[in-house]
C-alpha cells in the first residue's frame, strides 16, 4: 500500500491551471525528487498535500485514508510535515525555542496543567528539551541552542528549519529547496544529511530541488513537472537523458549545461 498517494489532483486559480492531473505513488521509505522549472507547480503540489491550497479536482490518500480537505494542522499531526522555500523561523526566538514549538505538536498534557506547572507537564516539557536537544546534536546546531534564530548564517537556519520539522516526528518529509542559497561544499553536507535522516528517523521524502546534482545523487526516483503538467517520471539516469526535461529546462541542451 502506498503511504502518500495523489490521484489526478488539479488546482486552478481562476482561469489558469496551476496543476493538472498530477499523480503520485509515494512508498515508504523512498526519496523521490520532484522537478521542474520556475512556475511549474512543484510548490503548489506542496501546498495541496498540506490543504495550504484547496484541490480544485483530485483526491489525497495517506496510509490508504482520506485527508483530502483535512485542516493543516490535522495533517501535521498525522504525519506529513514540509519545510519552506522561504524560511520561516521565528527569528526573534532562540534555536532551541524554534526546535521546541514543533514539540509542543506532540504534547498531552493539557493548557490548564501547563499553566499550573503540574508533575505530568513538567516531565513532558524536560523530555521534549532533552529531544529538542538532541535533535539539535544530529543536525550539528547544538552550540547555537542559545543563539537566535534569526543571527544564524543562511545554510544552518536551512537545517534549523529541518530540525523544527522532525520534532513534529513525521512519516512524510517534505523539503522545498533546501539547498537554496547554498554553496556546492554546503550542498554536498546537505545531501549527505538528507540520507542520513532517512535512515535514522525511517522517514519518506518528497524533495523540490533546483540542484540538479544534489537531486541525481540521493533521489531514487524523479518526478517532473512543466506548466503544472508531468512531463516525465524515472530513474534519475533515465530523467537526465529525457529530451522532454532538457527542453522544459532549456530548450535544448544538458541540465547540468
Amino acid at each position: 500500500m502506498s503511504l502518500l498517494k495523489l490521484e489526478q489532483v488539479t488546482k486552478r486559480f481562476g482561469g489558469l491551471t496551476a496543476v493538472s492531473d498530477f499523480n503520485l505513488d509515494l512508498q515508504e521509505g523512498e526519496l523521490v525528487g520532484l522537478i521542474g522549472p520556475n512556475g511549474a507547480g512543484k510548490t503548489t503540489v506542496f501546498n495541496l498535500i498540506t490543504n495550504t491550497y484547496y484541490l480544485s479536482e483530485g483526491k489525497i490518500l495517506f496510509e490508504g485514508k482520506d485527508i483530502t480537505g483535512l485542516k493543516t494542522d490535522r495533517i501535521a499531526a498525522a504525519g506529513i510535515v514540509r519545510t519552506f522555500q522561504n524560511i520561516r523561523l521565528f527569528g526573534e526566538l532562540t534555536v532551541l525555542e524554534n526546535v521546541l514549538t514543533a514539540c509542543h505538536l506532540r504534547l498531552r498534557s493539557s493548557v490548564f496543567s501547563a499553566v499550573f506547572g503540574f508533575p505530568g507537564y513538567m516531565r513532558e516539557e524536560l523530555a521534549m528539551r532533552e529531544k529538542a536537544r538532541s535533535l539539535l546534536k544530529t543536525l550539528g546546531l547544538e552550540k547555537y541552542e542559545r543563539d537566535q534564530a534569526g543571527s544564524l548564517p543562511y545554510g544552518l537556519q536551512r537545517k534549523l528549519e529541518i530540525a523544527r520539522a522532525l520534532a513534529t516526528q513525521p512519516k512524510v518529509l517534505l523539503l522545498d529547496e533546501p539547498a537554496a542559497g547554498m554553496n556546492p561544499e554546503e550542498t554536498l553536507a546537505l545531501g549527505a544529511l538528507i540520507l542520513k535522516i532517512r535512515k535514522e528517523f525511517q522517514l519518506t521524502i518528497l524533495l523540490i530541488e533546483h540542484d540538479m546534482s544534489l537531486v541525481m545523487t540521493i533521489c531514487e526516483r524523479i518526478i517532473v513537472l512543466d506548466h503544472g503538467v508531468t512531463i516525465a517520471e524515472g530513474l534519475p539516469e533515465e530523467i537526465q537523458n529525457n529530451p522532454d526535461v532538457i527542453t522544459a529546462y532549456l530548450g535544448t541542451g544538458d541540465l547540468y549545461a
